[in-house]
């Protein structure tokens, strides 16, 4: 009987153990951090052990995937939508997290107050004083920068320097004058890019087919139009041939997440487009469905046309 209360006790701390530890998943999964390869072709393995696991794909130099953990000497990632694992050693990942910035308006008025003349030849006076002296005259509709009141005078800026005029409503008015700035801080090119990053990698395995603009099936070019249009509501082109020539061209070096990359398969005109994920790696549909590929290794490097920004 003992034996048994005690295998029960274990049996619900071990449970409890790993609710824990699946919370502390989503907690860190919530935090928006990737983890990133340092080299090409990393294994991507079923569970935390070289030895028991099986291999189930492969990660490129500057790939990531969302970070939901870590088991030992492994990283829990998001692969396809399961739960798979990585080396964590410092020599072959690294995490990052993924910061956004985020889009603010703000309004800010600015009130500058006026005193306005109602009749013609008010006296414009060295003191707030009926008897001091005249030293000029207000019109009617005329006005001057109010400065603040004295008894029954306003203060007003009259050729730089403080002058009176009488505050009775008979002769003046205070009118204000706001000047209203709007500033619009618009979505950081960071924010843009890691919003296209996360929407590329949720039709991953969606089937290729030919002239495709729906998850049923994409083309090349209908995929990243796709993408772009659920991520950050832009618009392309529709064809690869055409996102080239209305994308803003950019040198392979300046290469970000997000920009196109394209190709050619006869050396001139454009006949693929796939989203860049770094300097190396692009995400794209062609034959087999939406997948990984290298655009500076392997098939497509030779066919490498240019690369092209809507950012």
């Amino acid at each position: 009987m003992l034996k048994r209360i005690a295998s029960i006790v274990v049996a619900a701390t071990v449970a409890f153990s790993g609710l824990m530890f699946s919370t502390g998943e989503q907690a860190e999964a919530a935090s928006n951090t990737s983890v990133y390869s340092r080299v090409n072709s990393l294994n991507i393995r079923t569970t935390a052990s070289l030895t028991s696991s099986k291999v189930v794909g492969k990660m490129n130099r500057g790939q990531s995937y969302q970070y939901l953990g870590k088991s030992g000497s492994f990283y829990k990632i998001n692969y396809k939508g399961s739960t798979r694992y990585v080396s964590a050693s410092s020599k072959y990942t690294y995490t990052k997290s993924t910061s956004t910035t985020v889009s603010k308006t703000s309004t800010t008025s600015t009130k500058y107050n006026t005193v306005k003349s109602k009749v013609n030849s008010l006296n414009i006076r060295s003191s707030a004083s009926l008897k001091s002296s005249v030293v000029g005259k207000m019109n009617s509709g005329q006005s001057y920068k109010y400065l603040g009141k004295t008894g029954s005078f306003y203060k007003i800026d009259y050729k730089g320097k403080t002058r009176y005029v009488s505050a009775s409503s008979k002769y003046t008015t205070l009118s204000s004058s706001t000047s209203t700035t709007k500033a619009t801080t618009s979505q950081a090119p960071t924010d843009a890019r890691s919003k296209l990053v996360a929407e590329s990698k949720k039709y991953l395995g969606t089937p290729y087919r030919y002239g495709g603009t729906t998850t049923a099936g994409f083309d090349c070019s209908g995929y990243t139009g796709h993408v772009y249009k659920k991520a950050i509501g832009k618009t392309l082109p529709r064809s690869s041939r055409q996102q080239y020539a209305s994308a803003k061209k950019i040198s392979k070096s300046s290469i970000q997440a997000g920009d196109l990359v394209f190709f050619s398969h006869s050396g001139g005109t454009i006949h693929h487009v796939g989203m860049a994920l770094s300097k190396t790696q692009m995400i794209n549909s062609e034959t087999g469905g939406v997948k990984y590929a290298s655009f500076t290794s392997g098939y497509w490097a030779p066919r490498y046309v240019g690369a092209g920004s809507y950012l």
